[in-house]
C-alpha cells in the first residue's frame, strides 16, 4: 500500500507540461493508434470507445456480458474465476488479447478477466466468430483490449465505494511530449466479498443451516502500468508494461469456518515493444514488429484448519515475437505473418514447508514447456464499383511441447509434436442502409499442457488429445436508419473432438475427447431513439444445442454451462445535459451444470435449469465540467440464482464511483 500511495503521489506531482513539450492546438498534431480491425463494417463485430464505459463503476466483465450472444458467468464475488462464452463456446475456446498479443495461458488454457483495470482501457474489440486481423481463428470469438491511448495531457482520479467493503481508487497521468505520448498509471482495490451465503452446516453446530455473512473471502488487487507511444520519421513504437499484485482468500463454503487461511495469490508484469515502419515502399507501405515478455507467479495456499497447510506455487513466463507486413496491388491486401512463441511452466509442491515427494500417488512438480509457430496470410479485396468486400484468412499452427517430471528419475519426460491449420473466408455487402455478411470458418483449440499431462497422482493426462475443431457458417444482417438500428444474426457451429474431465471409479481423472456437438444460433437486437431523450434497446438470444457421444449418459444432450435462451430491455432516460438514468432487465433461462443434464437440488427442482435468473440493474449518472458521478443498483430487486459453482450467488449491491478529471 506504501508503494502505491508513494506512486500516486508522483503521478500528481508531475506537471502537465514541461519545458521539452509542446501543447498541441488540435488533435490532428497527436498521433493516434487505430485499433486493427480490417475491412468493412461487420455486424458480428463490436466495439466499445472508452467514453462509452470509462464513467460507470462497471468491470470489463460487466460490459462485456451486455453484448447479445456474450454470456459472463462467475463465482460470486470480485476476484473469483470468470467464465466467458460467446455463441456457446467455453472459456478456452475465446482468444484474449491485449494490444494485439495473445495472452491466453498455455497450461490452463484460459484468461484472467480481472487483470486489466477499465481505467487502463481504450478501447475494447469483440468479433463473435472470426479473428480480428491475423491469426488463428478461433472457435469461441475474440476479445481484444486497446490499452490507454489518450489525444491530451491531463490527470485524472477515481475512487469507488460499494457493497460488502468495496474501495477502489486508481490515479492517471497523461502527458502530450513533442515525439510521444506518455501515460501512467495505478490502481488500488479492496473488498471484503462477505455477503450473506446459506451455510449448510455451520461452524458452531453442524446440524444446522444458517445464513451467516461468508468468512475469509475479501480480494485486494494493486496493479501500475505506463504505455508509451513515441513517432520519429517513419516509425511509430508503442512500449507498454503492466505490474499487478492480487490476493484472493477462500473461504469453506460448506461451514464458514473462521479457521481457514486459504488463499490464492497472483503477481504478474508484462513488458510489450510495438514497432510499426511506414512509407517503406508503394507496394509496402508498413511493416509491424512485435514482442512481449509476461512473467506470473501464483502460489496456492491450502490452509483449512490454521495446523496442516499445503502450498502450490506455479510459475509461467511467455515470450512472444511476430512480424507482420502490409502488402498492396491494386484493389487487394496482403497481410502475411509469422508468430513464434515459447511458454515455459514450473511448479512446486509443500506440505508443511517441507517438499513433496514424488511417489505416483501424490502430485508431482513438473517442468512444462510450449514452443509455437503461427504464419499464414490475410487476403482482403475492395470492390471498386461494387459496395462489396471479400477476405480470407488462412493460418498453420506447429506446437512442440514437453512435460518434465521433477524429483522422480524413473517417470519419463512425455513429447508432443502437432500440426494444425485453420481457415477462414467471408464476403460483407452494403446497399443503403443494409449490411449483410456471410462467413465461413474453421477453428481450432489446441489441448493445454494441462490436459495433455496432468498433474501426475490422481489426475492423469493424454498426450494423445486431438484438438478441438469447428466449422462454423454465420449469416449476420444490419440495418440503420435515422433512429432505428435492428441487428440479426445466424449461425451453425459443428464442434468436433470436445476435451471433457473422466473420473473412474478410483476418483482417478484425466482428460479425454468424448464427443461431437451442434450448435444453432439465432441472435436479434434492435435500438431505438425515440427522441434526444429516450433511447430504448430490446435484445434475445436463442441456442439449440445437441451433443453426440460415445457415452451413452452424454449422448443426445444439450451443452453444459451455457444459457440457451437469454433475454434483456434496456431504457435510458436523458434528463438533461448533466444527469441519465438507466434501467436494464435480464432473463436468462435453460442452463445445465453437468454434461447428462441432471440436477438435484435442495428445493427440489430434479431434471432441469437450476440456474435460471431475472435481474434488473439501475443506473443514475451526473456530470459536470470535470466531476462525474455514477450511481449503480445491480440486482436492484435482489433476486435469488446460483452461480458458476452452483452456489447462491450474492443479491443486491450498491457501487459509488467519482470522477475527477484536468486536475
Amino acid at each position: 500500500m506504501q508503494l502505491f500511495m508513494f506512486f500516486v503521489f508522483a503521478l500528481l506531482v508531475i506537471p502537465t507540461v514541461s519545458s521539452k513539450e509542446v501543447v498541441p492546438s488540435d488533435s490532428t498534431n497527436i498521433e493516434i493508434l487505430e485499433v486493427e480491425h480490417t475491412g468493412s463494417y461487420s455486424p458480428s463485430y463490436k466495439i466499445f470507445q472508452r467514453h462509452e464505459f470509462i464513467n460507470s463503476a462497471q468491470t470489463l466483465s460487466d460490459i462485456l456480458s451486455s453484448i447479445n450472444g456474450i454470456q459472463i458467468r462467475q463465482i460470486s464475488g470480485l476476484g473469483n474465476p470468470v467464465a466467458i462464452s460467446i455463441r456457446g463456446s467455453n472459456s478456452k475456446q475465446v482468444q484474449f488479447y491485449i494490444d494485439g498479443q495473445l495472452v491466453n495461458d498455455s497450461q490452463f488454457g484460459g484468461f484472467d478477466l480481472n487483470q486489466i483495470p477499465t481505467e487502463q482501457i481504450q478501447s475494447i474489440e469483440i468479433s463473435k466468430s472470426q479473428a480480428i486481423g491475423t491469426g488463428a481463428t478461433p472457435i469461441g470469438g475474440v476479445v481484444r483490449i486497446n490499452t490507454y491511448n489518450p489525444d491530451s495531457s491531463q490527470k485524472k482520479l477515481s475512487a469507488v465505494v460499494g457493497s460488502f467493503g468495496h474501495t477502489e481508487l486508481n490515479a492517471t497521468v497523461n502527458t502530450i511530449f513533442d515525439q510521444h505520448t506518455l501515460t501512467l498509471g495505478a490502481q488500488t482495490l479492496n473488498t471484503d466479498n462477505n455477503y450473506k451465503y446459506l451455510v449448510p452446516q455451520t461452524f458452531n453446530n453442524p446440524s444446522i443451516s444458517e445464513k451467516q455473512s461468508l468468512l475469509n473471502n475479501g480480494y485486494s488487487k494493486n496493479t501500475l502500468y505506463i504505455n508509451d507511444n513515441i513517432k520519429f520519421e517513419n516509425n511509430r513504437v508503442r512500449i507498454h508494461g503492466q505490474y499487478s499484485d492480487q490476493t484472493k482468500e477462500l473461504p469453506n463454503y460448506r461451514n464458514n469456518s473462521p479457521e481457514t487461511t486459504s488463499n490464492l495469490a497472483t503477481k504478474t508484469w508484462r513488458l510489450g515493444y510495438l514497432h510499426t515502419l511506414h512509407d517503406i515502399h508503394a507496394y509496402v507501405p508498413s511493416i509491424e514488429l512485435d514482442s512481449y515478455y509476461q512473467d506470473k507467479s501464483e502460489i496456492y495456499l491450502d490452509a483449512p484448519n490454521g495446523v496442516s497447510e499445503q502450498s502450490y506455487h506455479y510459475n509461467s513466463d511467455k515470450k512472444h515475437v511476430s512480424v507482420k507486413p502490409t502488402v498492396i496491388w491494386d484493389s487487394y491486401t496482403f497481410t502475411p505473418f509469422i508468430t513464434l512463441t515459447d511458454h515455459a511452466f514450473q511448479s512446486e509442491q509443500f506440505i508443511n514447508g517441507q517438499a513433496n515427494p514424488c511417489n505416483g500417488i501424490s502430485e508431482c512438480d513438473i517442468k512444462a514447456q510450449l514452443q509455437q509457430t503461427s504464419y499464414g496470410t490475410r487476403i482482403e479485396w475492395q470492390g471498386n464499383t461494387l459496395p462489396i468486400n471479400i477476405y480470407g484468412l488462412y493460418n498453420k499452427l506447429h506446437n512442440k511441447s514437453s512435460n518434465e517430471p521433477l524429483k522422480n528419475t524413473t517417470a519419463q519426460t512425455l513429447y508432443a509434436n502437432d500440426r494444425f491449420n485453420t481457415h477462414e473466408l467471408g464476403a460483407t455487402y452494403q446497399w443503403r442502409e443494409v449490411v449483410a455478411e456471410f462467413v465461413f470458418s474453421k477453428g481450432v483449440r489446441t489441448p493445454t499442457l494441462f490436459e495433455l499431462y496432468g498433474n501426475r497422482g490422481a489426475f492423469k493426462g493424454n498426450a494423445n488429445l486431438l484438438p478441438e475443431r469447428s466449422n462454423t457458417r454465420a449469416v449476420n444482417f444490419a440495418y440503420k436508419r435515422k433512429a432505428l438500428v435492428l441487428n440479426a444474426s445466424s449461425y451453425i457451429k459443428k464442434q468436433e473432438n470436445s476435451i471433457v474431465a473422466i473420473f473412474n471409479s478410483s476418483n482417478v481423472g484425466s482428460y479425454t475427447n468424448v464427443s461431437e456437438a451442434t450448435l444453432k444460433g439465432l441472435e436479434l437486437q434492435t435500438n431505438y431513439k425515440f427522441n434526444t431523450q429516450w433511447l430504448f434497446a430490446l435484445q434475445g438470444t436463442f441456442i439449440h444445442s445437441n451433443t453426440h457421444s460415445i457415452f451413452s449418459a452424454f449422448d443426445d444432450k444439450k451443452l453444459p454451462g451455457v444459457y440457451h435462451k437469454q433475454y434483456s430491455a434496456a431504457l435510458t432516460y436523458q434528463v438533461n445535459n448533466q444527469w441519465s438514468v438507466s434501467l436494464n432487465h435480464k432473463i436468462d433461462r435453460e442452463l445445465y451444470f453437468n454434461r447428462s443434464n441432471k440436477f438435484q437440488s435442495e428445493k427440489n427442482r430434479g431434471n432441469g435449469t437450476p440456474a435460471d435468473r431475472e435481474v434488473t440493474d439501475l443506473t443514475f449518472n451526473w456530470s459536470h465540467s470535470q466531476h462525474n458521478l455514477n450511481l449503480t443498483f445491480s440486482n436492484l430487486f435482489n433476486t435469488e440464482y446460483q452461480d458458476l459453482a452452483n452456489r447462491p450467488a450474492h443479491g443486491r449491491s450498491i457501487q459509488l464511483k467519482y470522477s475527477l478529471k484536468g486536475i
